[in-house]
């Protein structure tokens, strides 16, 4: 569990990790508005539509430049709004529910961004996250690489849905390793990380291993026995079978939609 120290500037709009405080200062960039202005023009790193954009930018450091990316939301078009109500579930809009899920990660001591800054002003807001350097995402890892982290990738898994947290997009591109092998399995992109009590969680553990399940293509049988064991922390037994079979019931409905939207 790791705790932070945050600043509130510019009457509760921004909100600023207190170790990057004097950076921040130093940019001039004591409220949101100043923020949101200049990181405009920041370079694009994932554009996921009019309603969300991540960039990348650098600020000058007492030892050299810092990396951080920020996710710029603006207002949710009533389509966003409406689609997850449809479908059971509760909106996930503006940057305060991944800044919230970055706190309950950390504070569950899962491995993930460090938080630097959390804005909102009115239908816009973001959220700013120190780069993780010398990661990389586990989707671009050779098939055989992956195999070395069947195991925690599982008690990652473990751990976050033990915690009552669920990512809700739980891909091997969300998955992040350090090249030198030697630290944890990094989770990001947290926009969509929601809490249930035990009663509620299984659809959505569900629905997490499926889509980790559909990315994980390579996966080899043994693979995929080594972490339904780890996950569990224990040997597979018949009792698992109604759940595995959800799992897999999930998982060919992620590969049909992704078909049919070519994703």
């Amino acid at each position: 569990m790791k705790n932070f120290a945050f600043d509130r500037w510019d009457h509760g709009r921004l909100l600023v990790n207190h170790d990057f405080a004097a950076l921040f200062q130093s940019a001039k960039w004591n409220t949101f508005v100043a923020v949101w202005e200049a990181t405009a023009q920041a370079a694009v790193a994932k554009d996921a539509g009019t309603e969300r954009v991540t960039c990348r930018f650098e600020l000058p450091g007492p030892n050299g430049p810092q990396a951080f990316y920020i996710k710029r939301h603006c207002a949710a078009s009533l389509y966003e709004t409406i689609k997850p109500l449809l479908q059971g579930r509760v909106p996930c809009l503006g940057a305060k529910v991944e800044w919230d899920g970055l706190l309950a990660f950390h504070a569950a001591g899962l491995a993930t961004m460090l938080p630097v800054a959390l804005g909102q002003g009115g239908s816009e807001s973001f959220l700013i996250t120190a780069e993780l350097q010398g990661c990389t995402k586990l989707s671009e890892c050779p098939a055989d690489e992956q195999t070395d982290w069947v195991v925690p990738v599982a008690e990652v898994a473990r751990q976050m849905h033990r915690a009552g947290l669920h990512h809700q997009d739980f891909y091997l591109g969300h998955l992040l390793r350090p090249n030198d092998h030697d630290g944890p399995i990094h989770i990001i992109d947290l926009g969509r990380v929601q809490k249930h009590s035990p009663w509620f969680a299984r659809r959505w553990i569900v629905k997490d291993l499926a889509q980790l399940n559909f990315s994980a293509k390579s996966a080899r049988a043994t693979d995929r026995l080594r972490f339904w064991q780890a996950y569990q922390g224990r040997p597979l037994s018949g009792g698992d079978k109604t759940l595995i079979r959800r799992i897999l019931s999930k998982t060919a409905r992620i590969a049909r939609h992704s078909r049919k939207n070519g994703l």
